[in-house]
């Protein structure tokens, strides 16, 4: 487990501080870019920092493969494994292996990690920043099925996929940070398969 200063560091480094206002057309023109950039994307992997409600810090790999599927993977002593499989996110406690399961489709993460992702649809995206470089789009379900809301943070240039902060229907966020990213690799469909031990007895 990882200090709180670091914490606190890691929460600094994933705000855009001074945002800068700009013009619808620009607005829409990096959102379709950051559109086309998710829809291009069929598989990421690579290492994560998460910081949680209570500023704990914890890190890992992760692999995600859209539309749908992510999994994460916590280094020890966190026997956590967070998996989504197209419909369901399990939360797996890797000591006995009993998941708690979500609907994928009522999680802020679905936004990120559906087939077809327009950013610029009505209702989906609540606002664009930009500072440092980088862009960061706060967007929740126009559709009002999923709670929370999500904020991506990207790279403007090249434009690449950096951060997320995920904000329940309770207000708490997690930010997740991304690191060693490699994009568009094979990863096989069995990093996705939920095995719940509490289900199989």
């Amino acid at each position: 487990m990882t200090t709180v200063p670091l914490a606190a560091a890691l929460i600094a480094l994933s705000l855009i501080a001074a945002p800068v206002a700009a013009p619808a057309q620009e607005d829409a023109r990096d959102l379709a870019r950051i559109s086309n950039y998710l829809n291009a994307t069929e598989t990421l992997q690579g290492t994560f920092v998460q910081v949680d409600p209570n500023a704990v810090v914890t890190d890992g790999r992760f692999y995600m493969r859209r539309p749908g599927r992510l999994r994460f993977e916590y280094s020890p002593p966190n026997p956590t494994l967070v998996i989504a499989d197209g419909f369901w996110v399990a939360v797996v406690d890797a000591r006995d292996g009993k998941a708690d399961r979500y609907p994928l489709s009522e999680t802020p993460l679905n936004l990120l990690l559906k087939a077809d992702v327009d950013l610029r649809r009505e209702g989906s995206v609540t606002r664009v920043e930009r500072s440092n470089d980088q862009i960061a789009v706060t967007a929740r379900d126009a559709d009002g099925k999923t709670q929370g809301e999500i904020t991506m943070i990207f790279s403007s240039n090249p434009l690449e996929l950096r951060q997320w902060i995920v904000t329940d229907a309770q207000g708490l966020t997690t930010t997740v940070a991304l690191g060693e990213m490699r994009t568009n690799v094979p990863i096989p469909a069995a990093q996705f398969i939920i095995e719940d031990a509490a289900r199989d007895n």
